[in-house]
């Protein structure tokens, strides 16, 4: 019966792999993050962690990243 274990995983990876990113469905990485409250960031349909305005402005500076929610007006230039 072992053989029958291993198929049957090997499928489910198959049918994994076949799936494109948008129907695939991730689990956000929810680990906790110390000195940094709930409110202060969500995660994205694909897992990424996004900080708010309102955590930006608690920091009290811009990193010139060009973070998503920058309340101090910092964009990348586009090349």
């Amino acid at each position: 019966m072992q053989l029958t274990g291993d198929i049957t995983r090997w499928l489910s990876k198959i049918q994994f792999l076949k799936q494109t990113p948008k129907t695939r469905h991730v689990q956000p990485n929810k680990k906790k993050n110390p000195g940094v409250a709930n409110d202060d960031f969500y995660y994205t349909p694909e897992g990424f962690m996004v900080f708010t305005a309102a955590y930006h402005l608690k920091r009290g500076y811009c990193c010139r990243n060009g973070c998503r929610h920058c309340p101090y007006g910092f964009k990348k230039k586009e090349e």
